[in-house]
């Protein structure tokens, strides 16, 4: 004797089992892509983080041969107001922010003298953070 029961589990095909699979695998995948994105994201940040510390050590690297340069009336005998072209001054950094970035700043003054002999000082200034580097560049008349 057949029941209603019997021939209900005969016409079942088993579509619950690979739908529940299939499920699994794009949900692993999903999982899996989500996990790449953040990763990529967490690298991109240091990355940036790394890039705006650098910049700053350049400026202040620049900073530094602004005063030496053009010295702020409080310390008159800072500097003698010239261009030293000299190796490169070589800044490392220990404060907060900065910590184990350094700056490497040179100065070049040139004179131009067909049309006035106006100097002209180019200080450059290259800060390094790990393996970032950002340079910036100042030219100013003495």
């Amino acid at each position: 004797m057949v029941t209603k029961n019997s021939q209900f589990r005969f016409y079942q095909k088993g579509l619950g089992l690979p739908a529940a699979i299939f499920v699994i695998v794009i949900m692993a995948l999903l999982s899996i892509a989500v996990n790449l994105l953040v990763q990529q994201n967490a690298q991109s940040f240091e990355e940036e983080i790394n890039l705006t510390r650098a910049f700053y050590a350049a400026e202040s690297g620049a900073g530094f041969a602004m005063n030496r340069i053009f010295p702020p009336e409080e310390y008159p005998t800072y500097t003698n107001g010239n261009c030293p072209n000299t190796p490169a001054d070589v800044y490392n950094f220990t404060q907060d922010g900065l910590n184990q970035c350094s700056a490497a700043v040179t100065c070049e003054s040139v004179t131009i003298p067909p049309v006035t002999g106006t100097t002209y000082a180019t200080i450059t200034s290259v800060g390094t953070c790990g393996d970032v580097v950002r340079t910036v560049q100042i030219r100013t008349v003495f």
